[in-house]
């Protein structure tokens, strides 16, 4: 039997790490995706290839906080966008940088896996995603089933979870154990498993991007040892991943198991396939 995962709840908090940035820093430096980065691309491609987008269509972000994808799909897709984040300051941090972005969308502020308090939301998307959430649960079955209460009649779900096995595992380990044992580690044919045994079809599933060598996180004092030997290997990676990608021109840049950033799923719940 696997261990339990450790709760992450904390890590969302104002001040405790994740969040770095200031709602004023957003808002006057809006993220978005990079195009130019690769990580971002293939998942631009994902959404472009399987999320069944169009202007107009309405689009539902899963554990929103900070979201440099809801602009991105407003802007450059059309998209009709909503989020929604259990975290307050989570919350208002993806509100602020969809504002200073220029992108028009609702953010809401709930749990995600409470519809029942949310009948406005449910059964009105044409496409729901969230990018790094179920790995932090055990029941994830069951929580699938009840995020596709979202979608309309043939939405479609996109989900990605960080690649946490191969050099990603060794790097996570590396800069905090404690933080590690707060995912769950998938595997493509795992993420497949889960979704389909909540009720959806797949339609596609695989690894995205190449490598990227800021995925791993540190924790504890940024003065100790550990800590500065790990951002200096993150550094390191990064930059040889960079050199590599540049001499190759991007030709030779596998999405493999044991580096690769990120895996994903797209599904529709199999009552109502996408027409």
């Amino acid at each position: 039997m696997s261990p339990a995962v450790r709760p992450s709840d904390s890590r969302w908090k104002q001040g405790a790490g994740y969040y770095d940035e200031s709602p004023e820093q957003i808002r006057s430096s809006p993220m978005l995706p990079d195009p130019a980065r690769l990580r971002d691309r293939r998942i631009m491609e994902v959404f472009d290839k399987h999320g069944g987008l169009a202007p107009g269509r309405r689009v539902l972000e899963l554990g929103c906080g900070r979201s440099r994808w809801l602009p991105f799909l407003a802007l450059h897709r059309g998209c009709d966008v909503s989020g929604l984040d259990n975290e307050p300051f989570a919350a208002e941090l993806a509100r602020v940088n969809l504002s200073g972005a220029g992108a028009s969308g609702r953010i809401h502020c709930g749990d995600a896996f409470d519809p029942e308090g949310k009948r406005g939301l449910v059964g009105t998307f044409d496409l729901i995603y969230s990018m790094g959430l179920l790995e932090h649960f055990d029941d994830v079955v069951d929580r699938i089933g009840v995020l596709a209460r979202y979608l309309r009649p043939g939405g479609r779900m996109i989900t990605t979870v960080p690649n946490m096995r191969g050099f990603n595992w060794l790097m996570q380990r590396l800069g905090s154990r404690e933080i590690l044992e707060m995912h769950v580690v998938y595997d493509r044919r795992r993420l497949v498993q889960v979704h389909e045994a909540a009720g959806l079809q797949t339609l596609a599933a695989g690894y995205a991007g190449f490598f990227d060598g800021h995925l791993s996180a540190a924790g504890g004092s940024r003065r100790s040892a550990r800590v500065r030997l790990h951002a200096g290997l993150c550094r390191s990676a990064g930059l040889m991943a960079e050199g590599w990608l540049r001499a190759a021109r991007g030709a030779l840049a596998p999405e493999i198991p044991w580096l690769s950033p990120h895996v994903y799923y797209v599904g529709t719940p199999a009552a109502r396939a996408w027409r």
